[in-house]
């Protein structure tokens, strides 16, 4: 059964034995591949992931 609860190391709620760090990290690699894995827009990838799961998570 998945804990919610708080990863210490870092500092992220865990939803389902994922951190909420993992899972941004996951989506905006989805975005990498999604836009043909050209390089050079890491930053933005990260953060329109990072919007998309804090959206997501607040619902």
């Amino acid at each position: 059964m998945a804990v919610k609860g708080k990863d210490e190391k870092s500092g992220s709620a865990l939803m389902f034995g994922e951190s909420i760090s993992d899972k941004i990290r996951k989506r905006a690699q989805e975005l990498f591949e999604k836009r043909g894995s050209a390089s050079g827009d890491a930053l933005a990838d990260w953060l329109k992931a990072e919007k998309q799961i804090k959206s997501e998570l607040r619902k």
